[in-house]
């Protein structure tokens, strides 16, 4: 959970992402907030290096142009280091939303064939008048069947979610 005033500062951060327009911007914040190598974590909180040159270094190692180089540039500046995740996740909500489109996490028990993640795209896209942007994730405790995460609500047509409506309905929970 982010607290409210980071929440604001990201919020901020995210909207000139978007403003960039710029894909390799957007992909160099995503590896930036994914980042599980030390040598560039390192490199990152480095305090003897200039956050001019640790933006142009990141920047250019990305294609990303001069002003994703300034945005970089001042959340170095800034040492907000720490941003990265959230900025990524909220820069691509906001896209999503701008673009009519949703995450949608598809848990499903087992592999599920082309035709049959179609057919639930299309439930989805009826639905929610939204074009869905499907991750699906193998969930073995589901049994059969399948969850559909949305971003404010669940569908849960598991098996295991029926099992678990029959139990409370026989027992009045």
């Amino acid at each position: 959970m982010i607290v409210k005033s980071r929440r604001a500062v990201v919020l901020r951060y995210a909207r000139v992402l978007l403003e960039l327009k710029d894909s390799r911007c957007f992909e160099m914040i995503k590896a930036l907030a994914t980042i599980d190598d030390d040598t560039i974590r390192m490199f990152i909180n480095d305090p003897t290096i200039s956050p001019e040159s640790k933006a142009k270094i990141v920047a250019n190692s990305f294609g990303a142009g001069e002003k994703s180089e300034r945005l970089l540039k001042v959340i170095f500046e800034h040492k907000r280091f720490q941003i990265f995740r959230d900025l990524y996740d909220i820069s691509w909500k906001l896209w999503l939303r701008s673009n009519e489109k949703e995450h949608v996490i598809l848990r499903s028990a087992q592999q599920l064939e082309k035709r049959e993640k179609d057919e639930i795209i299309k439930v989805i896209k009826e639905i929610r008048k939204l074009d869905p942007i499907v991750e699906v994730v193998l969930d073995e405790k589901l049994l059969a069947g399948v969850v559909i995460d949305f971003e404010d609500s669940v569908a849960d047509l598991s098996a295991a979610g029926a099992l678990k409506k029959a139990a409370t309905l026989m027992y009045g929970g």
